[in-house]
């Protein structure tokens, strides 16, 4: 959707959206039932009947919270919007009211989301994210082309995808709750998942903030550039999500069963080398890429991507720590070492944004998530977690920072970025076992064709 929007819009456009969705996004933290602390931890130790108690009780907790906050920021409107907004336009109500109801509609659809990953149905989980997309792709390409909607256009998509992903969730999800409210799974909640929401609103004020601190010492066009980057994190982050979704639910089962984890480290080692080589790309090509997507508006926004991309690392090497203390219930440190984090970082986003602007922002807010990572990989290794792809995601990231310095320093052209790419591919092929994983499948592939033939 990249060059359609921007084709259309400027960079003011994707600034007043970003600012508006930025008042909106506590709501998220606010109404959190802490579903991956409290299913990921009671999944694979209770029965079929037990899940479909618990998922209703998370269900009717996640869509009352939502609803009343919704109604709480939608009484508000009229006071937060001009306080927070420097360049604040009467219209700007209109777009935040569309923005609580897509919210709204979000309401049930991490809890039903998670639950399809723990039934590790990847197919399916694919089609209930497309569709909505694609609706929602398909009235942005309306909404600007036929009815010059311009900025409204951007308030409409999350709408309309939020509405289909919530009748395509209760659809689903009919089959596998009973409608009972039990004492035991709401205290649980109450007792493990609610004390999320302290970790996720801290995590959320950080993003909330430093939008802000661009808006409020430099601009809205500004802030529509390093929203622009974000995009880009967004792309990353869902590639993140699809591995997480394979990689979890065995890793979860093998921590809860004390069982065998080396077919999980080899995932994991594949995974790092998967995004070597896309890492390695993204900083040697962001610049084209970028240019290429938004017709030249939003080059600015390239030299901010490849630091996102780092963010994506520190998920990954973050990700068996976390599953581990999931598994021992160790939330209270899980909600302290992000909330500590978090408070400390506050100020030192503040200070990067208003010292070094976009990059300060970008650069804090990657260093902060990894803090928080390896706080908690070290306290799961103290409790007897294994080490899980640590001088995988060592080498990754000496690579990726050694190509952006050589990027940066040396002004590479195009011919010397495709050499430097060439190189380090044959090495992350070799380093990694990409080059048996294709092997395999190729002899798979042909084992099958030949079965295929004989019957024949």
């Amino acid at each position: 959707m990249v060059p359609v929007t921007t084709y259309y819009l400027e960079p003011k456009d994707f600034g007043i959206f970003a600012i508006i969705n930025t008042i909106v996004m506590p709501i998220g933290p606010l109404s959190s039932t802490g579903v991956s602390w409290v299913l990921g931890g009671n999944y694979y130790k209770i029965n079929e009947e037990e899940r479909k108690i618990l998922l209703f009780n998370l269900l009717i907790l996640d869509f009352t919270f939502k609803f009343f906050w919704v109604i709480v920021f939608w009484l508000l409107s009229y006071l937060l919007l001009p306080v927070i907004i420097k360049d604040f336009e009467h219209r700007y109500i209109l777009y935040f009211k569309l923005i609580l109801l897509a919210t709204l509609f979000t309401a049930l659809w991490p809890t039903i989301s998670y639950f399809i990953v723990l039934q590790q149905k990847g197919r399916l989980h694919a089609i209930f994210e497309i569709i909505p997309w694609l609706c929602g792709a398909i009235t942005t390409i309306v909404s600007l082309s036929v009815f010059n909607f311009s900025t409204l256009a951007l308030f409409l998509n999350p709408l309309v995808s939020g509405l289909t992903s919530f009748l395509l969730g209760l659809w689903y999800i009919k089959n596998y709750i009973k409608p009972i409210i039990v004492k035991k799974w709401l205290t649980e909640i109450f007792k493990v998942g609610i004390p999320s929401i302290l970790v996720n609103l801290v995590d959320i004020l950080t993003s909330v903030l430093s939008r802000y601190f661009i808006q409020k010492w430099i601009n809205l066009s500004q802030l529509g550039i390093y929203s622009h980057s974000e995009s880009y994190k967004t792309i990353f982050t869902m590639g993140t999500k699809a591995f997480s979704r394979s990689f979890v639910p065995p890793l979860l089962e093998a921590f809860s069963k004390n069982t065998s984890t080396e077919k999980i480290e080899t995932q994991l080692k594949r995974w790092y080398g998967l995004l070597g080589l896309a890492g390695v790309f993204v900083t040697l090509f962001s610049y084209e890429i970028v240019n290429i997507l938004t017709h030249g508006k939003f080059v600015k926004a390239a030299p901010l991507v490849p630091i996102w991309f780092f963010l994506i690392l520190s998920f990954t090497y973050g990700m068996p720590g976390t599953q581990f203390l999931l598994v021992q219930k160790k939330n209270q440190f899980m909600m302290y070492s992000g909330i500590i984090t978090g408070m400390i970082f506050i100020s030192v986003i503040a200070f990067s944004v208003y010292q070094f602007g976009l990059f300060g922002a970008v650069i804090s807010l990657v260093l902060y998530n990894f803090c928080i990572q390896l706080v908690r990989t070290i306290y799961a290794k103290k409790l007897g977690s294994r080490n899980l792809g640590e001088k995988y995601f060592a080498l990754v990231t000496v690579l990726m920072f050694g190509v952006y310095l050589l990027n940066e320093l040396f002004k590479l052209s195009f011919i010397g970025k495709i050499l430097v790419l060439i190189l380090l591919y044959v090495y992350i092929f070799k380093q990694f076992g990409l080059n048996e994983m294709i092997y395999k499948k190729q002899k798979i592939f042909f084992i099958i064709l030949a079965n295929k033939n004989e019957k024949k």
